[in-house]
């Protein structure tokens, strides 16, 4: 019986990296990493404004590219890899990475009227842009459940926890975006493409 392998594909804050392991056995058979080449350690930054943490959504697209063929291309070098035998892709994210896109689903930052700007590049994780939004999100909770006093926790309590989820930078990306007002969160499979 030969050998059956999957894909594993881990994006993270800095680098797409891939793994190619024998579902048989576990075994490592090949693996890749593609650190993203836009920005500071694939990091868009505003030296005005700390709060803005962006990256370019091409970079995933050319990263889930170039770390799959590279990690097949070494596997070949195995007697008995053949890449028909490949039988899954597994894919993991860095969570809570919104990506402003279109009607048809295409990232803004991928077309041309949008091409630089950074509102149309994906909204990093930790993009704190939306800090305004989230103290509204603390505020209205609080207000809404009073009995519920660590909704407040001195003014941090859902405050921090809503910085890093999608709905302040929605609400965010809505009022300060393209003008699109349209939003796919990266918790779905948007970074491979």
């Amino acid at each position: 019986m030969s050998s059956k392998y999957a894909v594993g594909l881990d994006f993270g804050t800095n680098s797409v990296r891939a793994l190619l392991v024998d579902v048989n056995n576990g075994d490592e058979i090949a693996t890749s990493v593609y650190m993203y080449p836009s920005g500071s350690a694939g990091i868009l930054l505003d030296p005005d404004d700390p709060n803005v943490a962006r990256q370019n959504p091409m970079d995933y697209v050319i990263g889930t590219e170039t770390v799959v063929r590279e990690a097949l291309k070494e596997a070949q070098g195995r007697d008995s890899f053949d890449p028909a035998d490949v039988i899954g892709i597994g894919v993991d994210t860095t969570g809570s990475t919104p990506i402003p896109v279109d009607e048809k689903g295409t990232p803004l930052a991928f077309l041309e009227r949008y091409r630089g700007n950074p509102a149309a590049m994906a909204w990093l994780w930790k993009d704190h842009t939306g800090h305004e939004e989230a103290r509204r999100i603390t505020e209205l909770a609080t207000e809404i459940r009073p009995e519920h006093p660590e909704l407040a926790s001195g003014g941090t309590g859902v405050l921090l926890r809503f910085l890093h989820w999608p709905v302040p930078t929605a609400g965010m990306l809505r009022t300060r975006s393209c003008g699109t007002g349209t939003v796919c969160d990266q918790y779905s499979a948007r970074k491979p493409g």
